[in-house]
């Protein structure tokens, strides 16, 4: 019987073509990376900015927890960060990608390439969660905009 490891999954070589496109892939999931850090950067100093202002805020926009307005803040500050770290985690995941991918290529190193393939699958997981959770975030706004419309005429 054969030993599954030395046994190529889909018995491919990588040609040129093939190659030279990977090499774009990672080149642009590295780039991709390090914008998608600077814009987390400045959504976080943004935030951190403007919290106070953003505190003031809050009693005004939901009057029904004006008496709870520093917990509310608090919820708010844990969910951003509980936000912000896992938008982190996912780009790090792509940066990871990026750099063990070419590793992988430039060294010829079956295992570096594999755990860079791993950290793209991870980088998709998370990336589809919150396409799914943005999907029924704006879902739910449709649904409750139709329901306050039919409410209140």
């Amino acid at each position: 019987m054969e030993n599954p490891q030395e046994q190529s999954l889909l018995q491919m070589n990588l040609d040129y073509d093939g190659g030279h496109i990977l090499h774009e892939t990672v080149r642009w999931s590295r780039f991709l990376s390090i914008i998608g850090f600077v814009g987390i950067s400045l959504m976080v100093l943004v935030f951190a900015l403007a919290g106070t202002a953003l505190a003031a805020l809050l009693p005004t926009l939901a009057p029904s927890i004006a008496g709870l307005a520093d917990l509310g803040t608090a919820i708010i500050v844990v969910v951003l960060l509980f936000v912000f770290a896992i938008l982190g985690f996912s780009v790090f995941m792509l940066y990871r990608f990026s750099v063990l991918t070419r590793r992988g290529i430039d060294r010829q190193d079956q295992a570096a390439f594999t755990e860079g393939m791993k950290c793209l699958k991870i980088y998709f997981i998370t990336s589809g969660i919150f396409a799914i959770l943005g999907l029924l975030g704006n879902l739910s706004s449709l649904i409750n905009l139709f329901l306050i419309n039919r409410i209140h005429p």
